[in-house]
């Protein structure tokens, strides 16, 4: 039986997005090209651009790969008790596996910062959806710590976890940043002065 043209067209975006994340995975992302996607795919340069508009829309669905990945890892760390034991070093490694993500790339980090909104005026729907669930999961965690009197040290009780959250999407932000201007190359380092400015940021007065 002969396929609906409905069909067809999802079949074969689903197989351009398919021959990018494998391209991506060998090659690296800034040298996937909509030809090599093309020949990847079984199918015509044109038809790359008529699904995704253009390279920048393909590889943003790379992207949006890697968040969910990370997603789904931030997911399955918070159900290991042996990690409350230090909050502090916890939220560092989170925070620093997201900028891992978002500096793989000069590409990745143009196409996050795009698709959060802050080199273009509008945000893409899934990437909001994915951003909104990772920031939710900080959320949680800083409720919690912040309920939790054995956990230890202290989380400051003057500011609400919603706020906490945005200081911490900041502090990551800026070491993306530091990271793709080549200010900062010792990835130790970074995680350095993440955890430092956590400690300022979070701990409460006095401990």
């Amino acid at each position: 039986m002969t396929r609906k043209p409905q069909q067809r067209s999802i079949a074969t975006r689903a197989r351009v997005l398919a021959a990018a994340r494998d391209l991506s995975q060998k090659h690296g992302l800034d040298l996937v090209t909509a030809e090599a996607v093309a020949q990847e795919a079984g199918v015509a340069k044109g038809t790359v651009f008529s699904h995704f508009g253009d390279m920048d829309g393909l590889l943003s669905y790379v992207l949006l790969d890697r968040l969910n990945a990370l997603r789904a890892a931030t997911s399955d760390e918070a159900a290991e008790p042996d990690q409350l034991s230090d909050p502090v070093g916890l939220l560092t490694r989170r925070m620093m596996a997201l900028i891992d993500v978002i500096t793989d790339s000069p590409t990745i980090l143009r196409l996050f910062l795009d698709n959060i909104g802050v080199t273009k005026p509008n945000c893409a729907a899934e990437f909001v959806e994915t951003l909104d669930a990772l920031d939710a999961e900080l959320e949680k965690f800083l409720t919690f710590w912040q309920q939790e009197a054995s956990l230890k040290p202290d989380l400051r009780q003057d500011r609400s976890p919603k706020e906490m959250v945005d200081g911490l999407i900041a502090f990551m932000i800026h070491g993306a940043i530091l990271v793709k201007s080549h200010q900062l190359t010792d990835r130790a380092e970074l995680e350095h002065r993440l955890r430092r400015h956590v400690e300022a940021f979070l701990i409460r007065q006095g401990e």
